[in-house]
């Protein structure tokens, strides 16, 4: 018997999918605020809690935009593009689902790249990880460079199609960023991205030696602990057991020990 790989059957999508429909339809227009939470309960027949998720789900969508204690429908040319809804998806599909293909594809696209990198494909490579500052450095453009620069010097076109197929989910994480204040996130983000960094770094040394094995094992860790930080601050597991985890490899002795910082003991409800 085949399975679904995901459903979306919970009575927060459908409102969800409702209200997107009448955005989609013009019954709900740019700018235009919506009906209050009490309202929408009454017109829906649900709880708070129920309208409450179906509208976070509409932010990270991108279909609306939060104003003051009012929500507004934001314009529709900012919100994803029609066909595969991928924010609404990254926010159903959990976190280890998400990295165990993560690691099925980009492990082996590092040892390939260890194999066939051409000094160009490594020029690239070093590029993406030392980028030139322009304004303010996107972090989460220049961690997709590296591994887009990898997926590249794999030179495997059919591998690589199906690795861009999923990059837009893939680098839409962490997709829960969007429900929190930027001050809140913000050393969280730059933690993490100092622990990627490190591990880019090894990546592209082992390439460089062409060395297979180093740089899949390497690539293996490198997403195996970013996802142990991601589930921690999740609460799908044991926290301490988790950031303890996350240390032992000298590679990281360095980076500043994880804190408190109001995510950790959070769960994203779907």
């Amino acid at each position: 018997m085949v399975r679904p790989m995901i459903r979306f059957t919970s009575l927060a999508d459908k409102i969800a999918g409702d209200l997107q429909s009448q955005v989609a339809q013009g019954k709900l227009k740019t700018g235009e605020r919506l009906p209050a939470e009490r309202s929408l309960c009454v017109n829906f027949g649900v709880g708070r809690t129920t309208i409450r998720e179906a509208l976070k789900s509409l932010v990270v969508r991108g279909l609306i935009t939060r104003k003051g204690r009012g929500v507004i429908v934001a314009d529709p040319a900012n919100s994803s593009p029609p066909g595969i809804d991928l924010p609404s998806l990254a926010a159903q599909v959990t976190i280890k689902q998400l990295y165990e293909v993560r690691k099925l594809l980009e492990v082996k696209i590092a040892g390939w790249a260890a194999m066939r990198a051409t000094p160009s494909d490594v020029e690239l490579i070093r590029i993406s990880l030392n980028p030139e500052p322009a304004g303010k450095p996107n972090e989460n453009t220049a961690n997709r460079n590296f591994h887009d620069a990898l997926a590249a010097a794999a030179h495997n076109p059919a591998l690589r199609q199906i690795y861009e197929s999923g990059s837009a989910l893939f680098f839409r994480l962490p997709f829960f960023w969007k429900l929190f204040d930027d001050v809140e996130v913000r050393a969280v983000r730059a933690r993490r991205h100092e622990m990627a960094h490190l591990w880019h770094q090894q990546i592209l040394t082992a390439i460089v030696q062409h060395d297979m094995s180093e740089a899949e094992g390497a690539m293996f860790q490198h997403l195996d602990i970013m996802e142990k930080d991601l589930l921690s601050r999740l609460g799908e597991q044991n926290v301490g057991s988790a950031m303890q985890n996350q240390y032992t490899h000298p590679l990281l002795s360095d980076v500043a020990q994880p804190v408190h910082d109001g995510l950790s003991n959070r769960r994203l409800t779907r």
